[in-house]
C-alpha cells in the first residue's frame, strides 16, 4: 500500500523539478550575460591597465559559456605593449591556448613571442616554454620544441618536475632524424645545456657495431658529467644496459652432406671468420659441430644438447627441420634457426628471405610518394611469393597495385610490356583511324596513366631487357624499384648500363665497404661476391647476433648492424632486416642510403 502511494508522489516531484529547471538555467545565463556587459561597460571608462584586466575577466567568462569567438575578439583588441608582464602573459596564454586547441601553431607562436613577454616569473616562463614547445611539435620541428623544454628544465624546482621534462626532451630527440640532430649539434649558438642534449642523442644513435654504441655513450658520460641529463637521465636511457647472453658452448647444427651441404659450408666458414676477426672483447665460446643429417629430429637434438651441455644451438638450415623445432613449445636450449619457421614458435629466426625485401620495396615506394604501382615479376613460384608480399605490404600502407605482368620469356617481353602499359591499345586506335580516313596519321604511343611506379623482380639477364623496353614503350620516366635479384653482386658497367636509373636494395655485404670478416674470406674464397656469397654473410651475422638475442628481445627498437642488414627482432623472435638502397648510374650501383635508419633507435651497450 505504501509503495503505491509513493510512486505518484515521486513522479509529481520529478515533474515539478523538471518544470523549474528551464527558467532557472535561462535566468542564470541571462544574469551572467548581464554581468559581462557590465564588466565591459566599466572597461570602456577605466584606465588602460584596469580596462585590460576587465576585458580579460569578461573573455574568461565568455569562454566558460562557449562564446569563444567573441572572447578572442575581445582579447585581440587589447594592446598589451604597455601592460605589466604578468597581465600581458595571461592574455597571451588564453589566446595561445585556443590557437593550440585549433592546431593553429603559427597563431600560437605569434601570440607567444618571447620578445613581447619579458620579465616573467619562473612559473610563467615554464608555462610559456611548454606552450611554445607544443606549437613547435605541431609544426614537426622537434629541435625547436626540445630547445624550449631544455630551457624550462633549468627553471624547475623539484626533481620530479625536471625528470618529467627530461623525459619529454628525450621523447622528442629520439624521434628526430639523425641528419637533423647532426645539424643541431653543430649550431655555434647552442648553450651548454642544448649542446649536451644534442650530443647525447647522437651518441645513442652510434650503433654500427654495438660496442661502438657503448663506447659513444661512455665518451658522452665522461665529457658531460656536469650536465643535467647525466645527473638525472631520461627514463629511456636508464635501462639501456643489458646483459650479454651467457654462452659457453654452442652447437652449430648444419648438414654435412646432401643438397644443403654446400650452402652450409659457406655459412659455417662465415661463422668462423666472424669468430676469428671479432674484437668485441667477449670470451669466445666452444663450438660443437653437429651434422643435421644425422641428428635429424628434435628429440635427438634435445638429448644431444643436454649431453653436451649446450647453451645455444645455431641452425638448422632445412626449413622442414626448423618447422619441427618450431612446433615444440619448451625446447630445453635456445635455438637461432637459419631459416624461416612457424609463427608463435619459441625459436629465434635469422634468414635471407626475399619476402622481407618485397616488404621493404613497398615501404620505399610509399615513402617516395607513390601510390599506384605496376608489378613486373617472373611467372615462377618465387615470383608469385614476392608479388604477394609486396602487394600485401603496399595495400596495408594505402597503395594499390594497378597492373601486373607475370612475364614468361625473354622472346616475348616487348609485347608483354606493351600489354602491361596498354600501349598496344594506342597502336590499335591509330590503325583504326588510318583505316577510317584512308591516310596515314602522326601517332605517339602513350602508356596508361594509372601508374606512378614500377616494381620489378627479375634476374639480371631479364632486367637488362626489361628496362630498355620500358623506355621504348614511353615509360622511361616512371620510377623503377627492384629487389636484389637484378644485381649479380659485382660491378659490370658494360653489361649493366641498361639498368641505369633502377633503384634496388641489397645486403650491406654487397653494397657497403667490406668488413674485416668479409676481407678475410675474400682472401681464401673466390665465390664471396656472387649470390652464393650471401651465405657467408648469413654465417657472419649468426655469430655477430647471438650474444644480443636477449637484449634485442627486450628492446624492439634496438638493432645490430650486420652483413645481411640492420638486424632487429620482432615479437615473434624473427630477425627483421633493413637494407641499404642503391641506384644504377653508368652501369654501376651507387649507394643511396646506408642501412642505418634515419630515425634513431635504441642501442644495446655491452656489459662491463
Amino acid at each position: 500500500m505504501t509503495n503505491k502511494t509513493r510512486l505518484p508522489l515521486c513522479i509529481l516531484l520529478i515533474s515539478l523539478l523538471s518544470a523549474c529547471a528551464g527558467p532557472i538555467s535561462t535566468s542564470r545565463t541571462s544574469s551572467q550575460g548581464g554581468e559581462i556587459e557590465q564588466i565591459l561597460a566599466r572597461a570602456d571608462s577605466a584606465p588602460p591597465i584596469e580596462a585590460a584586466q576587465l576585458r580579460l575577466q569578461a573573455a574568461q567568462s565568455l569562454m566558460r559559456q562557449g562564446e569563444t569567438k567573441r572572447a578572442l575578439s575581445l582579447l585581440e583588441g587589447i594592446d598589451t605593449k604597455n601592460l605589466p608582464p604578468s597581465l600581458a602573459f595571461d592574455i597571451a596564454r588564453l589566446r595561445a591556448d585556443e590557437a593550440l586547441r585549433d592546431n593553429d601553431s603559427d597563431r600560437a607562436l605569434r601570440v607567444l613571442d618571447t620578445r613581447a613577454l619579458p620579465s616573467l616569473s619562473q612559473p610563467q616562463q615554464s608555462t610559456l616554454g611548454s606552450m611554445r614547445a607544443e606549437a613547435f611539435s605541431l609544426q614537426n620541428q622537434p629541435i625547436d620544441a626540445a630547445r624550449e623544454l631544455i630551457a624550462i628544465a633549468q627553471l624547475q624546482q623539484t626533481s620530479e618536475q625536471t625528470q618529467a621534462t627530461h623525459d619529454q626532451i628525450w621523447s622528442l630527440l629520439k624521434q628526430t632524424p639523425i641528419s637533423t640532430l647532426r645539424q643541431a649539434a653543430t649550431d655555434p649558438h647552442n648553450d651548454f645545456y642544448e649542446q649536451g642534449w644534442f650530443e647525447l642523442a647522437l651518441a645513442a644513435t652510434q650503433t654500427g657495431d654495438i660496442t661502438q654504441g657503448s663506447s659513444a655513450m661512455t665518451e658522452w658520460q665522461t665529457l658531460w658529467q656536469n650536465h643535467p641529463a647525466y645527473t638525472l637521465p631520461p627514463q629511456g636511457l636508464q635501462s639501456k644496459r643489458v646483459e650479454i647472453m651467457d654462452v659457453s658452448r654452442i652447437g652449430l647444427l648444419l648438414p654435412l652432406s646432401g643438397q644443403l651441404a654446400e650452402p652450409a659450408r659457406a655459412i659455417s666458414e662465415g661463422f668462423y671468420s666472424a669468430m676469428m676477426t671479432s674484437n668485441s672483447g667477449m670470451a669466445q665460446p666452444e663450438i660443437i659441430s653437429i651434422d643435421s643429417t644425422r641428428v635429424s629430429t628434435p628429440a635427438q637434438l634435445a638429448s644431444l644438447a643436454q649431453q653436451q651441455q649446450l647453451d645455444l644451438i645455431i641452425g638448422p638450415l632445412s626449413q622442414d627441420y626448423v618447422a619441427q623445432l618450431g612446433s615444440i613449445n619448451n625446447f630445453p636450449v635456445p635455438v637461432l634457426a637459419l631459416n624461416r619457421g612457424p609463427q608463435n614458435s619459441s625459436l629465434y629466426q635469422l634468414d635471407l628471405s626475399s619476402e622481407q625485401e618485397a616488404q621493404l620495396v613497398a615501404q620505399k615506394a610509399w615513402q617516395d610518394g607513390h601510390r599506384r604501382a605496376a608489378l613486373i615479376i617472373p611467372a615462377a613460384e618465387w615470383g608469385q611469393h614476392l608479388a604477394s608480399s609486396f602487394e600485401q605490404a603496399f595495400n596495408a600502407l594505402g597503395g594499390q597495385v594497378t597492373a601486373r605482368l607475370d612475364y614468361t620469356g625473354s622472346n616475348e617481353l616487348s609485347s608483354q610490356i606493351s600489354q602491361l602499359l596498354l600501349t598496344n591499345q594506342s597502336q590499335a586506335r591509330a590503325q583504326q583511324v588510318r583505316r577510317t580516313i584512308g591516310q596515314s596519321v602522326d601517332f605517339n604511343e602513350t602508356p596508361r596513366s594509372d601508374i606512378d611506379a614500377i616494381v620489378m623482380t627479375a634476374l639480371p639477364q631479364d632486367a637488362r631487357q626489361i628496362k630498355p623496353m620500358l623506355a621504348f614503350h614511353f615509360a622511361g620516366d616512371i620510377p623503377v624499384y627492384a629487389t636484389s635479384h637484378i644485381y649479380e653482386g659485382t660491378p659490370d658497367s658494360t653489361r649493366d648500363v641498361d639498368l641505369n636509373g633502377i633503384n634496388f636494395l641489397d645486403l650491406p655485404w654487397v653494397l657497403e665497404p667490406a668488413s674485416e670478416a668479409h676481407r678475410a674470406l675474400q682472401q681464401t674464397r673466390n665465390d664471396t661476391e656472387n649470390r652464393f656469397g650471401r651465405l657467408y654473410a648469413l654465417g657472419i651475422d649468426a655469430y655477430k647476433l647471438y650474444p644480443y638475442l636477449t637484449g634485442l628481445s627486450q628492446n624492439p627498437s634496438a638493432f645490430v648492424e650486420g652483413e645481411t642488414g640492420l638486424l632487429r627482432l620482432d615479437n615473434q623472435g624473427r630477425v627483421k632486416r633493413t637494407l641499404p638502397w642503391a641506384r644504377f648510374n653508368d652501369g654501376v650501383p651507387v649507394l643511396q642510403t646506408p642501412s642505418l635508419p634515419e630515425q634513431p633507435q635504441q642501442t644495446i651497450p655491452t656489459s662491463e
